[in-house]
């Protein structure tokens, strides 16, 4: 590369009017050389980044445990920075299989604008948990690691290129890839590993977030810690130990209360969020189905047991709940005074061309349910329940038939023999639950509100996910999509 070189005549008899001119000429000279006498560099902005945990997996496990210790972004100069340190709960497990088609934040954290060529992710604590029929019973195994990746506690972060941060807010999806994260060689005896692997992508966010891909979550669980009533917010702590501040104005929809004044601190909540230009989260809906319930247990039924009315689930999350509080273990008494909910985060469920009900005769295993219990036991020390509600999961499968029916797109679509619904279907005793005709076969409705978020024109021969509301109907599995995905190899 030429040096710069600059040169002023003695001689010129307009000597006084040139040296002007060369002082002029020398510093916009020198200011293009990149010598030691250029300025500073241009200061670097920030930027609002909200991190949004979630996952993509197939129906062969039904929990993953992996609690973050940190998350970091490297730069282009080799600095790492710091965008998360830990839940502010502790004692909060960090769930992914619930996260499966579905998103949830992290507190936004100011990063600054520039080019990041790799991301860290510590995390400690793995486990994964499947659900098997063995002799003639229902097996659940969970298989763990004291630290993960076989003790060394590190990760595998995939970029898809270099992430450039910029504008006042962007998001970052931290994609848990399922099916890479682990192997099981053998049950008996345990042959196993835990290497947890994500994708990390930049979200855009949109001026009117509609979902995930843009800037929006959806379905999230929490519990209500404090309220300011001047602003119109309240923070809520997820059951993942995440607290978020979110604001309400008045396109909020409030579901099982009236508005903002007649939330009050300990509630639990199930929330929509909009992340806005400045990294804030608007609450677009929030939902509180039972008022008073102090804590919940969020997984799915799987077995009924004794005595008449209590039953068992797996507990994914547990809202409201401790480390020694006994009311979130994953075994509930209903009685005759149980209420049993609809999520009404979906408007069209009374729009579906079949009867969608839900109720203590329609409790199917398999189902995803909110447990609320009002802290107090049975006679026999059972965990009473006050309000059972029935949320969102995701299903892997194939599609075989396409159809139309009553405004809605209808799949016809076939599950893994390992998916929970078909294997909970062996089981059988003196007072079972539904059973299903056909239990590896569920019929899924999309209409116009069900987010397609797939990558190519659904046929049959179509391995999606499908992310829903499931309901039994008279020996049939139908489900009320909300979300379609792409779905991962079975």
């Amino acid at each position: 590369m030429k040096a710069c070189e600059l040169f002023v005549s003695p001689k010129n008899r307009f000597g006084i009017l040139l040296s002007v001119l060369a002082v002029a000429v020398i510093g916009g000279s020198l200011a293009g050389c990149g010598s030691g006498m250029s300025g500073p560099p241009p200061p670097v902005g920030n930027t609002q980044v909200v991190v949004l945990l979630t996952s993509t997996g197939n129906d062969q496990l039904v929990e993953f445990n992996a609690p973050i210790a940190s998350i970091s972004l490297t730069n282009s100069a080799g600095t790492p920075v710091t965008i998360f340190t830990g839940a502010s709960d502790s004692s909060a497990n960090l769930e992914w299989m619930h996260l499966n088609g579905a998103s949830e934040p992290l507190p936004a954290v100011t990063v600054p604008q520039g080019t990041y060529s790799s991301a860290t992710v510590n995390i400690v604590g793995c486990s994964f948990t499947n659900v098997t029929f063995v002799a003639g019973s229902i097996t659940i195994s969970t298989f763990a690691e004291g630290l993960c990746s076989q003790g060394t506690g590190t990760t595998t972060v995939h970029l898809s290129g270099p992430i450039v941060v910029t504008g006042s807010a962007m998001a970052l999806s931290l994609d848990l890839q399922v099916s890479q994260s682990f192997t099981l060689t053998s049950a008996s005896p345990a042959v196993y590993t835990i290497s947890p692997t994500f994708n990390l992508t930049p979200v855009s966010i949109a001026a009117l977030p509609t979902d995930e891909t843009n800037g929006k979550v959806i379905g999230v669980a929490g519990k209500v810690m404090s309220l300011n009533a001047n602003a119109g917010s309240f923070t809520a702590q997820t059951p993942d130990g995440f607290l978020s501040t979110l604001n309400s104005n008045t396109s909020t929809t409030f579901q099982g209360v009236a508005a903002f004044t007649s939330l009050s601190a300990n509630q639990l909540v199930n929330f929509d969020a909009a992340i806005q230009s400045d990294g804030s989260l608007l609450a677009t809906r929030v939902e509180v189905d039972d008022l008073t319930a102090p804590a919940a247990g969020i997984g799915p039924f799987i077995n009924p047991v004794s005595p008449p009315g209590a039953f068992q689930t797996v507990t994914l999350q547990i809202d409201g709940c401790t480390t020694i509080d006994p009311f979130c273990v994953g075994l509930y008494q209903s009685s005759g005074a149980t209420v049993f909910n609809i999520s009404q985060q979906f408007s069209n469920v009374a729009s579906l061309p079949f009867p969608a009900t839900f109720s203590a005769t329609a409790l199917l295993q398999g189902q995803n349910l909110t447990v609320f219990t009002p802290g107090s036991t049975s006679q026999q020390g059972i965990p009473d329940t006050t309000t059972i509600t029935l949320v969102s999961q995701t299903l892997n499968g194939m599609v075989t038939e396409v159809a139309n029916d009553g405004g809605f797109t209808v799949y016809t679509v076939t599950l893994a023999p390992y998916d929970l619904i078909p294997v909970l279907q062996n089981y059988t005793s003196d007072t079972p639950p539904p059973h299903l005709t056909n239990p590896s076969t569920i019929v899924v409705y999309a209409d116009t509100t069900t987010r397609m978020l797939n990558s190519s024109t659904v046929a049959a021969g179509s391995l999606l996910r499908f992310r829903g509301l499931v309901f039994f109907d008279n020996g049939t599995l139908r489900m009320d999509a909300s979300e379609i995905y792409d779905g991962v190899t079975e």
